[in-house]
């Protein structure tokens, strides 16, 4: 039987509190299996919680209606006498409510640490260095935005079919079920690898709409330009920074910089519009990045001073001048 459950019964109170765990907190790997074990001990509290979540959806067009209700504090909410299921469950929407009109959660990492995070869908994200994602609500957190740096993905499958998707800049990408890493650069211009599955990525630079398909091993640029599709090789390389790799084609140095300094203590800049925009195509591990950035004005047409703070400055070499056999 399909019975609805009191809310109001140490079942639904059970439930409840879980609904309001999902939308409000952080769920590590282990909150995460208490919570899975939890419903599969009883068909009863998977009911219960469904009803829960089912007052936690509604109150995406429920949110402006109920802010002009009056003020009450959180424990007299709590003690309000319910009558019957129908009653606990206004009872328990007036509570959410409240909950539903808070930002999302944020994770952010600071330069040279990586974190791994657990959402309530199931689905897993490794945030890169110097990142910062955020959930567009407490309600919705399948709806992501990443506001810097990089991340990669793992998302888990909705019988439901809802979708899983992250904003970067003006690009939106859009999955059911997949791995992919997003990157998100200095100039705003979006990078998205794809590992395994599908993706739809989505760039709006000047108020049209363009969308493309990748599938594994395929990734997609999307900047002030549009989108432009090209071929990972393999496809394993997809978030190839989580193996410590960092790997670039025709990139502009700008980027390169950006993602650099994300990764190590001693600040690197860039002197001039010039060099910010020379062209890039290497391959080499982080740990040997201050090595890589020794050898740039071999390569490139740029010099490297020190900035009296500790820190490095790249500039646009004079003209004519040849490339300097040994950076400092």
């Amino acid at each position: 039987m399909n019975e609805a459950v009191d809310p109001d019964s140490p079942i639904g109170q059970t439930a409840r509190a879980w609904a309001l765990a999902v939308v409000g907190e952080d769920f590590p790997p282990e909150r995460s299996r208490q919570f899975g074990a939890w419903l599969d001990a009883d068909p009863a509290h998977r009911r219960a919680y469904e009803q829960a979540e089912t007052v936690v959806m509604m109150l995406g067009g429920l949110r402006t209606q109920t802010a002009v209700a009056p003020a009450r504090p959180p424990t007299a909410r709590w003690r309000v006498p319910v009558m019957a299921a129908a009653g606990g469950l206004l009872a328990a929407c007036l509570a959410l409510a409240v909950l539903a009109t808070l930002p999302g959660p944020t994770y952010e990492t600071r330069p040279g640490q990586s974190r791994q995070v657990a959402l309530s869908d199931g689905s897993q994200v490794t945030l890169a260095p110097a990142s910062r994602l955020r959930a567009a609500s407490r309600w919705r957190p399948r709806a992501l935005a990443l506001e810097r740096g990089e991340a990669f993905f793992v998302v888990a499958h909705q019988p439901s079919g809802q979708p899983f998707t992250v904003q970067a800049a003006n690009a939106l990408v859009r999955v059911v079920g997949t791995r992919f890493n997003v990157h998100r650069g200095a100039d705003s211009a979006v990078r998205v690898e794809v590992e395994q599955g599908v993706v739809q990525v989505s760039n709006h630079p000047d108020g049209q709409d363009r969308a493309v398909t990748l599938r594994a091993g395929q990734t997609a640029i999307a900047d002030a330009h549009g989108l432009a599709v090209g071929v990972l090789a393999p496809s394993s390389l997809a978030g190839g920074w989580r193996q410590g790799r960092l790997a670039y084609d025709d990139a502009p140095l700008s980027e390169v910089v950006a993602d650099l300094n994300r990764y190590s203590r001693r600040p690197l800049t860039i002197g001039s519009p010039a060099a910010a925009r020379l062209k890039v195509t290497a391959a080499f591990d982080i740990a040997q990045a201050d090595r890589f950035v020794a050898e740039l004005p071999r390569a490139l047409p740029v010099r490297l001073i020190p900035d009296g703070r500790g820190g490095r400055v790249l500039v646009a070499a004079d003209p004519g001048r040849a490339p300097e056999p040994h950076a400092p």
